[in-house]
């Protein structure tokens, strides 16, 4: 019995020990004013870092607060980057499973097949064809577009072709096309973004346009110039692996827009009708760096005229356009487009003068 109270007492003291020592865990509650607060500080931040990012582009568009040198080798950099996956597509994927495209790829297939020759050869000797044909054609200002990519394509290929490296080989010729498809779509949507040309079709739709057709536009000269291949193609390798072309081809324009367009910094279009315009373009100027249009419009049900403000900016910046007016103005009614590009002077719009 005694031996049992012992016991117990030494546990009681244990167990009082264990009490003392242990500390209460203090829970804090966040309250939405504190998160509503958060949130607004770091719109804030975001806001003078727009308007900073906007001051910059709009008084240095080409740079943007780099150097020249920097600029160049970032793109020289990019097209490099471009002319290692079209060159592994090329040689290690597309030629390995049979397949082809438009353009002087295809031709150089074509030729391939009726002489064994070597590819990356072929390529290099119509690439160099089309930089004389652009240089005495639009001068020496095009030639310098393409000479980086006429030179390195067939370098890499002919690295890749005697070194016999293939990267992918399937009975899915299907799935291999659309591969295929998306890798010639980024290399062209990086070469394109980078400012300089393929050297390909589309160097010698510029001459066509130029010096012989005016009225039609480079894209479509383009499409005629890979049709023929295609349609060649199909004599020479068979009319399925000319639809295996076709599907390269159009998954190649989606994502070479995607890689130029969408991947870039993407800007909208919003189009509003606010009670307070002033205040509206007082914050979008001063707070955000960007510029306001307007115009007078009239409501047919009412008869009341009210100004439209339209502004072009990043979907970010229309979130902080959004916030404000949800706090200040409430009754505005927008409509927001989605805008491929825009040219002209402005954070993440186009510098008008490398437009083709």
């Amino acid at each position: 019995m005694a031996e049992k109270k012992d016991k117990n007492k030494t546990e009681n003291k244990s167990s009082k020990k264990k009490t003392k020592h242990k500390k209460p865990h203090l829970v804090h509650n966040v309250t939405d004013a504190e998160i509503m607060e958060n949130i607004d500080k770091r719109l804030e931040k975001e806001a003078a870092a727009s308007k900073r990012a906007n001051a910059l582009a709009a008084a240095d568009p080409e740079y943007q607060g780099h150097s020249k040198l920097q600029v160049k080798a970032g793109e020289i950099a990019i097209a490099l980057i471009a002319v290692v996956i079209g060159s592994f597509t090329s040689v290690s994927i597309m030629i390995p499973n049979g397949l082809t495209i438009g353009g002087i790829t295809g031709i150089a297939r074509i030729i391939q097949n009726y002489t064994g020759w070597n590819y990356s050869l072929i390529y290099y000797a119509f690439s160099m064809l089309i930089m004389f044909i652009v240089m005495f054609s639009l001068g020496m200002k095009e030639v310098k577009k393409i000479v980086l990519m006429s030179i390195a394509y067939p370098s890499v290929m002919f690295l890749i072709e005697i070194n016999d490296i293939v990267l992918l080989k399937s009975d899915d010729l299907f799935l291999v096309a659309v591969f295929c498809g998306v890798l010639f779509g980024v290399s062209g949507g990086l070469t394109f973004k980078a400012g300089f040309s393929s050297g390909g079709a589309d160097s010698l739709a510029k001459v066509i346009k130029y010096r012989y057709l005016p009225h039609l536009g480079i894209n479509d000269i383009t499409f005629v110039i890979n049709a023929l291949v295609v349609i060649a193609s199909a004599f020479v390798f068979g009319v399925n692996i000319a639809l295996y072309a076709i599907i390269i081809t159009y998954v190649q324009l989606r994502v070479g827009d995607a890689v130029m367009f969408g991947l870039s910094n993407k800007i909208v279009e919003l189009n509003i009708i606010p009670g307070d315009p002033d205040g509206l373009s007082s914050f979008i100027m001063r707070e955000l760096g960007r510029g306001v249009s307007s115009i007078e419009v009239v409501g047919e049900y009412t008869g009341d005229k009210r100004k439209q403000l339209k502004i072009l900016c990043s979907p970010r910046e229309s979130f902080l356009i959004k916030r404000y007016l949800a706090q200040h103005d409430p009754d505005s009614f927008v409509s927001i487009s989605e805008i491929k590009s825009v040219w002209g002077r402005g954070r993440g719009f186009s510098d008008i003068h490398k437009v083709d």
